[in-house]
C-alpha cells in the first residue's frame, strides 16, 4: 500500500487498460479502489455518477486511452514567449 493519491485506481485502470480500449475507447470510465464502476459517454456524467455514489471519498474519472497525453505545466509564469524563425 502507498500514499499516493489514487493509487490503487491508477493500477486498477492500466490492469483494464486493453480491455477498456478494446470496448470503450474515447469514453470515461469511473474507477473507485479495485472496481471499474462505469463506464460513460461524457467526462461530466461519469464524475456526476462518481459524487453521488461517493461523495468527497477519492474516484478517479479517466478517459480510455491507449496512450496517455503528455501535458506539460510550469509554475515560471514569467517566462518571455520565444518565437523561433527557421530561415
Amino acid at each position: 500500500m502507498t500514499d499516493e493519491p489514487l493509487h490503487e485506481e491508477i493500477e486498477t485502470y492500466n490492469s483494464k487498460l486493453a480491455e477498456l480500449v478494446g470496448s470503450s475507447l474515447g469514453k470515461y470510465v469511473l474507477v473507485k479502489g479495485p472496481e471499474v464502476v462505469g463506464v460513460y459517454d461524457t467526462y461530466a456524467d461519469a464524475l456526476k455518477i462518481g459524487y453521488e455514489r461517493f461523495k468527497l471519498q477519492p474516484f478517479m474519472v479517466k478517459q480510455v486511452a491507449p496512450a496517455e497525453r503528455v501535458q506539460c505545466f510550469t509554475r515560471e509564469l514569467d517566462l518571455k514567449c520565444r518565437q523561433y524563425i527557421l530561415t
